[in-house]
């Protein structure tokens, strides 16, 4: 029987404070995608204090916005107990649907992640353990390979099949690793002629090598189905949206022996059952910012299971802190087995101490410390917050090479 002194005080531990700061790192070069440009990534760093001197550390999207939605949500948090993340979501669900506020469900992840981080860190314990254990503790990542446009340092200027070759050999270079596979980011320029990168890739590294090919929902269904009937033979392991509604990925799905991905046409729990009952998805995307945390992640991987869709990490320009939450979740969650999506060879920079990099095999190590694992420098914050002062959030629905340009779907 545990006696009352062994037994860890848990009782008290309160919030008491917030600070959260926007930052902007950018890309070395600005990458193409169906609907704009990527020059970089806005995230909001968080510092979560607690009355026993606990700094709980997480990340989120977008800058301005986002920490007034977090000042506006300080009363569902503040005073909490760490511990209670079951009434800390309820509670921002509940919030965040008023009229009068309107808390994007990212915000409730990113303070989520500081708890979490808070938690482990009081236990003395690395995430995932506190979140299961570690069936793995090195996680495999696709090389993600964008067309880019070049930038003035003359990094970049990808626009064929042959310079997606190239790059990829780069990245193999300057990590010393091969990569798994490679997720090849479309939708830029005529279908056929990305379908020739695939072709490339396919003879370039063989059989075992696995090709994902994304085109972000920038073709119509008629052309989805002609070009990925040709896709066919050349056995990628999925294509995530084609096409942009679930009525047209279904009706894709049906004509072509490819596995479909999403993560534009299921982006709530509500969306699940209609979906499989269409027969329009294999995948979903799991975003732990666009699905409001690790909590609601983990319910995303069970519900995921009972109907037998795949799961994959969607990667929507994390760095380090948002990367080790990334990591501690996939370690901790065996049914995830596809190799994980990530920016973060492309952007310039980071905030955290000891900034990640791939491995032999194109992995990245688990941190062991305690919580997140990561710390904050406080150096490179204030490097990227003034950044972003001078250089504003970044907006990725744009092409500052075609400032007419309006995106819409379908392109093809």
């Amino acid at each position: 029987m545990v006696s009352e002194l062994s037994r860890p005080v848990l009782s008290g531990l309160k919030i008491v404070d917030v600070k959260a700061t926007p930052v902007t790192v950018p890309m070395e070069a600005p990458l193409r995608w169906s609907l704009g440009v990527e020059t970089g990534t806005t995230r909001t760093i968080i510092k979560l204090y607690t009355n026993r001197g606990i700094v709980g550390i997480g990340e989120t999207y977008g800058g301005r916005g986002t920490v007034e939605a977090i000042n506006a949500a300080k009363p569902l948090f503040k005073g909490s107990d760490p511990f209670e993340l079951g009434r800390l979501i309820d509670k921002f669900q509940t919030f965040r649907i008023s009229y009068e506020f309107n808390i994007p469900i990212y915000v409730l992840a990113g303070i989520e992640m500081a708890c979490w981080d808070i938690i482990g860190k009081y236990l003395d314990k690395p995430l995932y353990s506190v979140l299961g254990g570690a069936s793995k503790k090195e996680i495999p990542f696709i090389a993600y390979l964008f067309y880019r446009y070049r930038s003035d340092d003359s990094k970049g200027g990808e626009s064929t099949p042959e310079d997606l070759l190239n790059y990829y050999d780069q990245l193999c270079s300057r990590y010393g690793c091969k990569f798994v596979g490679a997720k090849l980011k479309t939708g830029v320029f005529d279908p056929l002629e990305e379908l020739k990168a695939v072709k490339a890739f396919r003879e370039s590294f063989g059989e075992n090598f696995l090709i994902r090919f994304d085109p972000n929902g920038a073709w119509s269904v008629e052309t989805s189905i002609r070009v990925l009937k040709q896709m066919e033979k050349y056995d990628v392991e999925y294509v995530e949206d084609p096409t942009y509604t679930l009525e047209g990925m279904s009706l894709v799905r049906k004509s072509v022996n490819v596995p479909l991905g999403t993560n534009m046409c299921v982006i709530n729990f509500e969306q699940i059952p209609p979906a499989v009952r269409m027969h329009a998805i294999d995948i979903i995307g799991l975003d732990i910012h666009y699905w409001g945390g690790l909590t609601l992640c983990k319910k995303l991987v069970g519900v995921a299971e009972t109907f037998q869709l795949g799961i994959y990490v969607h990667s929507d320009r994390e760095l380090g802190v948002s990367t080790a939450a990334i990591l501690h979740f996939v370690a901790s969650h065996p049914y995830i087995t596809h190799a994980v999506d990530s920016h973060y060879h492309y952007q310039v920079g980071d905030v955290i101490t000891e900034e990640f990099a791939y491995k032999k095999g194109g992995v990245m190590k688990v941190p062991d410390g305690p919580g997140l694992g990561v710390e904050i420098d406080d150096k490179k914050l204030e490097k990227w917050h003034e950044y972003y002062k001078s250089h504003g959030e970044v907006i990725e629905f744009l092409d500052p090479k075609r400032p007419e340009w309006i995106p819409t779907l379908p392109l093809w």
